[in-house]
């Protein structure tokens, strides 16, 4: 009998490290309740993050790395996902998941449109808080924008179409499509996307 214990007690003992090991990892996958705190872990996260995802900045197309002592660092979006008229970037602060993207999309030579995306990680929200039309140096805001944008053939329809193609597509479709295999459009966990008056109306 002593030796039946033994024997049990042995592979427990065996076994120990590798039940520890999956305790941890379903841990830190139940606390991660939408996509951007597991983009936020990919990034920020501890040596688990290794395991569980790759690094945001890999799944974005950025050959950039933080460097030691560095707060935050702006990263571009690949060309593969977003096209030569446009550009993505992302600010990543460490230790926070507040997030700011900011997206430009080129009309003609002196004329773009922008937006500006933050992670508010209290709302739990995208947040949609710039739309705005540059051109001559002139920054446009609500009705003047979209006069401005109706010169060059687009309205409110197209303004929201591109809003939502750099919230879904750009930012959060890149990481479910190379990320994440917990989360989707059509399960956002806790959190909610919150677009710009001016592109709800």
């Amino acid at each position: 009998m002593t030796g039946l214990m033994n024997k049990h007690q042995k592979h427990f003992l065996w076994l120990s490290p590798f039940l520890l090991f999956a305790l941890y990892w379903v841990g830190i996958y139940l606390s991660l309740k939408n996509p951007m705190e597991e983009i936020n872990y990919a990034e920020n996260g501890g040596w688990m993050r290794y395991v569980m995802f790759k690094p945001y900045t890999q799944i974005i197309g950025s050959d950039d790395t933080f460097q030691e002592g560095e707060g935050h660092k702006t990263f571009s979006f690949s060309k593969n996902i977003v096209d030569d008229k446009q550009h993505l970037s992302v600010t990543v602060f460490k230790g926070t998941s507040d997030w700011l993207y900011l997206y430009d999309h080129e009309l003609d030579n002196k004329t773009r449109i922008g937006f500006g995306f933050v992670y508010d990680s209290h709302k739990k929200a995208i947040v949609q808080e710039k739309v705005y039309l540059e051109t001559d140096n002139k920054i446009y805001k609500g009705q003047q924008l979209l006069d401005q944008l109706a010169t060059y053939g687009k309205d409110s329809t197209w303004l929201k179409k591109q809003s939502k193609k750099v919230a879904e597509q750009y930012i959060l479709g890149t990481w479910f499509k190379n990320g994440s295999s917990r989360y989707s459009l059509k399960n956002l966990g806790d959190m909610k996307i919150e677009y710009n008056k001016l592109v709800e109306e």
